[in-house]
C-alpha cells in the first residue's frame, strides 16, 4: 500500500516537535515552596528529632542513605516532599520512584553501615556552612547555609532541602529558624540552589543545626539515591577570625573570574604554575617541577618565592595538585579566645561542575592541620586525585587530562570541637562546622580551571612577511598572519611548558605535517573548530594553500618535549576585527587557533542531555507552578 505523504510529513513533525520539548527540558531548576510553609514547624522538628537516632548511630559519617523500606524513613521522605509542595498529582513519576524502591528495599535486606558512606557513593550531598556574619552589637549572628548535590554523569531528577533549627546541646528543645527547598530536572552535576539565611542570637548552651534531603533519580541508568546530612555549629561561637581561603584565588586579574591553574604549561595569565626553585625564584614550567607557585600580581608571567608550595612526592603529571592557603580560627567565647581542641574530618573537593566528579583529598588533612591554638595558618599543596563519587567500574579518574579546561568548583569544610574558656576558669567543648567555597555562590572568583593545549617545539609559524620561524622563536610583539588574504595580529604572550602525553601528528596530500597537543583547536574545511584529538584520516580542513585532506592522523610520543602556544591581538586589533574572525595562525601550514580559541573550546557548555520521557509530565507541573 502506498504511504500517505501527507502522514509521513506529519509524523516527522511530531518527532520534531518532541526532539524540541526533550532539548528544552534539560538542566531546568525551580524553588519550591518552603518546608516550614507545608508543614507545621512540629511535625518537621519531630520528623527531625526521629532521624537525628538513625545520623548519630553512625559517627565520622557526613551523609547517610536512608532506607525507604523502613517506615519511618518512608515517612520522613514523603513528609518533607509534601511540605515542599510535591505531591503524587502534581509529581506522578517522583512518586512512582518512590513507591517502586520502596517495595524494592522491602525485598532486600538493608546493608546499614556499608552503605551509609559518602565515599562510592553515585551522587555527593553536603551542607556548606560559611561564617556567620556578626550584628554590629555582637547579639545576633546571621548564617547562609546551602546545599551541594553533584551526581556522578548527571540525573533526570534532583530534590534537596534544608532546615536550619536552634538546639540545645543535649537537643531537648528544638525551634525551626528557616527552611528552603529546590529541585532540578535534567542536570544533577552541580546543584547549588537551594540556601536559606538565618539569624540567631549567640548564646551559651545552644547550637546551630543544619540538616538537609536530598533526592536523586537517573532513568537510563536506574541509579538512585535518598541521602541526609546533617552540620551542628555552636552559637556560643563568635566568628573572630573565622575561617579565611587565601588559596587558591585570582592573582593576575583578567576579564573573567576564573582561576587559572596551569600545571604543566601555560603564559602570562597563569594565576598558579609547576615550577622549580633556581636560586630560590620559582621558574614556571620547569622539566622537572618541585613544586607548584603563584603568580606575582604586578608582574604576570614571574611567580612568588612566598606562594611557593612544595610538591609532596615526586611529581606525576597525572595528578591534580590544588594550593590550599587558610587562615583558622574556631573563634570567641566570653571574649576570650578559644582554642582547637581536635579535627573531627577535614575535607576538601574539587568539583567537575560539567560531568558531576567530585574528586578529594588521598590523604587525610588533618595531621596537618595545627590543633591548640586559637588563631593558625594551614599551608598545603594537596594532591586531590581521589574519586569521591566511584561507584560503577567506568568511572572516570580524577586525573588532569579528564580536569583539562572544565569548570571546576571548590569546597573546604572542616569539623571539630574548639576548647572555650568559662568564667569560673574552666574549660568546655564547643562544636564548630566552617566551611569555605570557590563556587557559583561565591561573591569573587566563581571556578577554577586547569589548562594545557600547544603547538610542539619546532612547529614553524608564519610570520606577516611569509617567513616560517620556530615555535619557540616566535617573540612578544612579532606578528604572524591568521588568514590567506594577509591579515595579521600581534602576539600578546608566548606560552610554554612541557607535554608527557601522546602528541596528534597530522599529515595531508600536499606534504604539510604539524605536531599538537589532542586538545589544540583545528579549522575544518567548513569553518567549525574541532581539538585536533577528534580528527580522523580524510577530514578536510584549511591550510595556507586552501582547503586540503588529511592523509594520516597519528598519536606519536612527547617524551616530555617543550610545547608552546601563542596569544594573538592586541586591545585595538581584536575590536577592529569583524563579527565571526577567529585569532588564527598558521602552523606548519594548518590554519589553528591561538591560545584564546583553545581556551574558548575547551570552555564551550557541552549541549545537555534531554530528560527522559517519564519525567516530562512532573516538569510541565513544576513549570507551571513556578509561572
Amino acid at each position: 500500500m502506498k504511504k500517505n505523504p501527507r502522514s509521513s510529513w506529519t509524523s516527522w513533525v511530531g518527532v520534531a516537535r518532541w526532539v524540541g520539548v526533550l532539548l528544552s527540558t534539560a538542566g531546568w531548576s525551580g524553588a519550591l515552596r518552603p518546608p516550614a510553609e507545608g508543614l507545621s514547624s512540629r511535625v518537621l522538628v519531630e520528623d527531625a528529632q526521629r532521624m537525628r537516632v538513625w545520623y548519630d548511630a553512625f559517627p565520622g559519617r557526613s551523609s547517610v542513605v536512608l532506607n525507604l523500606g523502613d517506615d519511618g524513613h518512608y515517612a520522613f521522605v514523603t513528609h518533607r516532599l509534601q511540605a515542599a509542595g510535591k505531591t503524587p498529582v502534581n509529581s506522578p513519576e517522583l512518586f512512582r520512584r518512590l513507591a517502586r524502591s520502596r517495595e524494592r528495599s522491602r525485598g532486600r535486606p538493608f546493608m546499614g553501615p556499608l552503605q551509609v558512606s559518602e565515599a562510592g557513593l553515585w551522587c555527593d550531598h553536603a551542607v556548606l556552612v560559611r561564617p556567620p556574619v556578626t550584628s554590629p552589637s555582637g547579639d545576633t549572628l546571621t548564617f547562609h547555609p546551602y546545599v551541594r548535590v553533584s551526581c556522578l554523569g548527571g540525573a533526570d531528577y534532583v530534590y534537596a532541602d534544608v532546615l536550619v533549627q536552634e538546639t540545645l546541646r543535649d537537643d531537648s528543645r528544638r525551634s525551626l529558624v528557616a527552611s528552603r527547598a529546590g529541585e532540578e530536572f535534567g542536570g544533577g552535576t552541580d546543584f547549588i540552589d537551594v540556601g536559606a539565611e538565618a539569624r540567631v542570637k549567640g548564646a551559651e548552651g545552644r547550637l546551630l543545626r543544619v540538616e538537609s534531603l536530598a533526592l536523586a533519580v537517573d532513568e537510563a541508568t536506574g541509579r538512585e539515591l535518598v541521602s541526609y546530612t546533617v552540620a551542628r555549629t555552636s552559637l556560643a561561637l563568635r566568628p573572630d577570625g573565622g575561617f579565611q581561603l587565601l588559596h587558591p584565588r585570582q592573582l593576575v586579574p583578567g576579564p573573567s573570574e576564573d582561576i587559572l591553574l596551569c600545571q604543566r604549561r601555560g603564559g602570562s595569565d597563569c594565576d598558579y604554575a609547576l615550577a622549580a626553585l633556581e636560586d630560590g625564584v620559582p621558574e614556571p614550567f620547569a622539566a622537572v617541577p618541585t613544586g607548584l607557585a603563584g603568580a606575582l600580581p604586578g608582574a604576570p608571567g614571574h611567580f612568588s618565592p612566598e606562594d611557593y608550595w612544595p610538591l609532596p612526592r615526586a611529581h606525576d603529571a597525572r595528578r591534580l595538585y590544588v594550593p590550599v592557603r587558610a587562615l583558622l580560627s574556631p573563634g570567641s567565647r566570653n571574649h576570650l579566645p578559644c582554642t582547637v581542641e581536635r579535627y573531627v574530618s577535614a575535607r576538601l573537593k574539587l568539583l567537575d561542575s560539567q560531568d558531576g566528579v567530585t574528586c578529594t583529598q588521598a590523604v587525610d588533612p588533618r595531621a596537618l592541620l595545627p590543633t591548640g591554638q586559637s588563631s593558625s595558618t594551614f599551608n598545603a599543596l594537596l594532591d586531590t586525585s581521589y574519586l569521591l563519587n566511584a561507584n560503577r567500574p567506568d568511572a572516570p579518574q580524577c586525573q588532569a587530562a579528564f580536569l583539562l579546561d572544565k569548570p571546576a568548583s571548590l569546597s573546604f569544610t572542616l569539623v571539630g570541637e574548639a576548647r572555650c574558656p568559662n568564667a569560673d576558669g574552666s574549660s568546655s567543648l564547643e562544636p564548630f562546622f566552617l566551611s569555605e567555597a570557590i563556587d557559583r555562590r561565591s561573591p569573587t572568583q566563581r571556578r577554577l580551571l586547569f589548562r594545557e593545549g600547544c603547538l610542539a617545539e619546532g612547529t614553524p609559524i608564519t610570520l606577516a612577511d611569509g617567513r616560517g620561524v620556530p615555535v619557540e622563536r616566535v617573540q612578544l610583539g612579532d606578528r604572524v598572519r591568521v588568514d590567506t588574504l594577509g591579515a595579521v595580529l600581534t602576539v600578546t604572550d608566548v606560552a610554554r611548558g612541557q607535554e608527557s602525553a601522546p602528541l596528534v601528528l597530522l599529515r595531508d596530500s600536499a606534504g604539510r605535517e604539524v605536531r599538537l597537543t589532542g586538545n589544540h583547536p583545528v579549522l575544518l574545511a567548513d569553518g567549525r573548530v574541532v581539538a585536533a584529538g577528534s580528527l580522523r584520516a580524510r577530514d578536510e580542513v584549511r591550510t595556507d594553500g586552501g582547503v586540503t585532506r588529511l592523509t594520516s592522523v597519528r598519536r606519536v610520543p612527547a617524551d616530555g618535549q617543550r610545547v608552546f602556544n601563542l596569544r594573538l591581538g592586541t586591545e585595538k586589533e581584536l575590536a577592529r576585527l569583524a563579527p565571526g574572525s577567529q585569532t588564527t595562525l598558521f602552523a606548519g601550514g594548518f590554519l589553528v587557533g591561538d591560545l584564546a580559541m583553545q581556551r574558548a573550546l575547551q570552555s564551550a557548555p557541552r549541549p545537555a542531555a534531554p530528560l527522559a520521557r517519564p519525567w516530562l509530565r512532573d516538569l510541565r507541573h513544576a513549570r507551571a507552578r513556578a509561572h
